[in-house]
């Protein structure tokens, strides 16, 4: 089983998946929009690649092998607030309800990244669907350390303030609460739905963190970092679709440029890294003293990766404008 970001061909899995699962309810006009909505969201700056994930099984054909999706935005304060001031159940429904109806929940980049060097970002974890739902099947026991792994792919290196997430049933409220979230709010399961569908409510806020919340996902709420590299948006398009493993043959499809252009963009980031970082990937063509294999440029990209890997927030939308206002992070 693995993870990976949902493309376009994947939508109509997803929205099977999504029907037959049945725990989250949704409006007629929001799920008769919802394959549109989706498209357009996956399309928008394609440089930057959407929190919307997959699960699925290895070696299956399209959609056969789906175990679960998972969508996440960045929202503005007043949105988030509003969700906390006046909280409903379905928070899918809620957002896409916004945005047929004429407003503007979602942040766009520059905005992200604003809000990403500055005060911080607002997130809302709208969905999330398992195609079995027993948290003690075993599918769902080979999803748990995938979802942890997820959730860090897309996330980790923002500068994330608060969240606010729902799951359904109060076994998988119960593990959230058990990994730092606090819970706030449990909805019975409306009309038509199984009786085991509760939605469940919970947050994880910079500003009451609770000292027991000392999780992987409270500590990197807790401890943003800075970017150190100062990587393009194009630069750090290429090393993201890097990082799930795409040939430079498969991110020059995925980004609508040539693959001379990025090799191109691998010497730019190998450079930024010389000059950031020299001790990272030092130069080693000389035959070293104890005679180990000296470091070449297919090694150097490796040790990038696996640095980036690391350290997300050097692929993150950053605002040196917003900068002097970025709570410290050197804790």
């Amino acid at each position: 089983m693995r993870y990976r970001l949902v493309e376009e061909a994947d939508l109509p899995a997803c929205l099977e998946l999504f029907d037959r699962n049945g725990r989250c309810a949704v409006s007629p006009r929001v799920r008769e929009q919802l394959p549109r909505l989706w498209s357009e969201w996956l399309a928008q700056d394609r440089r930057f690649p959407k929190s919307f994930v997959l699960w699925e099984s290895l070696g299956s054909a399209r959609g056969s092998g789906l175990h679960a999706i998972g969508t996440a935005h960045f929202v503005r304060d007043e949105v988030y607030d509003l969700l906390m001031s006046a909280p409903q159940p379905y928070l899918l429904d809620r957002l896409y309800g916004m945005v047929l109806d004429g407003e503007r929940p979602f942040l766009d980049q520059r905005e992200i990244a604003q809000a990403n060097a500055g005060e911080g970002l607002s997130l809302l974890m709208s969905l999330y669907l398992q195609r079995e739902h027993d948290l003690e099947h075993p599918d769902s026991h080979r999803l748990r350390p995938l979802g942890t792994a997820a959730w860090y792919f897309c996330h980790a290196g923002f500068n994330v303030r608060r969240l606010l997430s729902e799951v359904y049933g109060r076994p998988g409220g119960a593990y959230m609460e058990a990994g730092g979230f606090e819970l706030v709010q449990v909805f019975e399961a409306g009309p038509g739905m199984p009786p085991d569908s509760e939605a469940c409510q919970l947050v994880l806020d910079r500003a009451n963190q609770p000292p027991r919340a000392m999780q992987p996902l409270s500590l990197w709420l807790l401890h943003p970092q800075p970017p150190v590299l100062g990587l393009s948006a194009s630069l750090q398009a290429v090393a993201i679709h890097a990082l799930q493993g795409d040939t430079d043959r498969a991110i020059a499809a995925r980004l609508g440029i040539s693959p001379d252009a990025v090799k191109q963009a691998w010497r730019a980031i190998l450079k930024a890294v010389a000059t950031h970082m020299p001790e990272l990937c030092a130069d080693t063509t000389d035959a070293t003293a104890d005679g180990a294999t000296p470091v070449r440029g297919a090694e150097h990209r490796r040790v990038v990766i696996e640095y980036l890997r690391q350290h997300m927030e050097e692929l993150r939308p950053w605002s040196a404008k917003a900068s002097k206002v970025r709570p410290d992070a050197s804790s």
